[in-house]
């Protein structure tokens, strides 16, 4: 998405804030901890001490972490998202700081230096110029040692590997649904999702129906899924961007139904 789409979804989202604001640390944590407590785990085995959630949209993550005490400042692209982060932090009861960047912007939009980045949402980026230069842009706020903790194919695959996960997801959904509805006052918001498949990407169409009086409207935001992103290829790119080691991590019984899961940790 470019900023504009992200900040058509994050508008509708919030607008639904009833629906999700009491249910969302267990989206995001579940019974077993799932990715935030992985994170935790790694940081603490690098004897780290201050975070950033560089992926942070409404700052759901970035809200569990600091419950789980984790030193965590988040980040986001989107100046919407990153203005009601403040706001739902405060509501929450917390203080956390909060910043607009790009990940290529990093070290020019903040002074501070990183034992470790969390981003969920790196594999999303579709070309690799914008990969690699946000990969500088990590390493521009990484303390030395530091790592960037992020999601994605795991070592060893290759890219035949991510077009069976690429099946594997196109089969798990529907190619249409209604996300949710919503209404406050004279506005209703209906969310329908409606995905489309190329050979190495799934774009996924939020469409957004608006009702308000006699009036209807359309306001739509695109998330592609691409599956460019094989481990050699990965490989090759923080090697040569600077970082020393790139490696894939196991987490037993960490996920959501106690599941095993594993996150890629590259080394500054």
């Amino acid at each position: 998405m470019n900023k504009k789409q992200w900040d058509t979804f994050y508008r509708w989202e919030w607008f639904r804030l009833e629906q999700w604001r009491h249910t969302f640390r267990w989206q995001k944590r579940g019974r077993h901890g799932g990715s935030t407590a992985a994170f935790k785990r790694i940081l603490e085995g690098i004897g780290g001490k201050l975070a950033l959630d560089a992926s942070c949209g409404f700052g759901l993550k970035t809200i569990v972490m600091t419950e789980m005490g984790i030193d965590v400042v988040g980040c986001d692209r989107s100046e919407f998202a990153i203005e009601k982060a403040r706001e739902l932090s405060k509501l929450e009861g917390h203080h956390i700081e909060y910043f607009i960047s790009r990940w290529r912007e990093l070290p020019s939009r903040t002074r501070l230096q990183f034992d470790a980045i969390f981003n969920d949402a790196l594999s999303w980026i579709v070309t690799r110029e914008e990969f690699e230069a946000a990969l500088h842009g990590f390493l521009g706020v990484l303390k030395p040692g530091g790592v960037l903790v992020f999601m994605g194919v795991s070592e060893g695959s290759s890219q035949a590997c991510g077009l069976e996960l690429l099946e594997e997801s196109w089969d798990a959904s529907p190619r249409f649904r209604i996300e949710w509805t919503h209404s406050d006052g004279e506005v209703r918001c209906t969310s329908l999702l409606a995905r489309e498949r190329a050979a190495d990407y799934i774009d996924e169409h939020h469409l957004f129906l608006i009702e308000e009086g006699d009036e209807q409207r359309l306001e739509t935001a695109t998330l592609r899924q691409p599956v460019y992103w094989h481990w050699s290829l990965l490989e090759e790119m923080f090697l040569g961007a600077g970082f020393s080691t790139v490696q894939t991590r196991e987490f037993r019984g960490m996920g959501r139904g106690g599941t095993d899961f594993t996150l890629n940790v590259a080394t500054k």
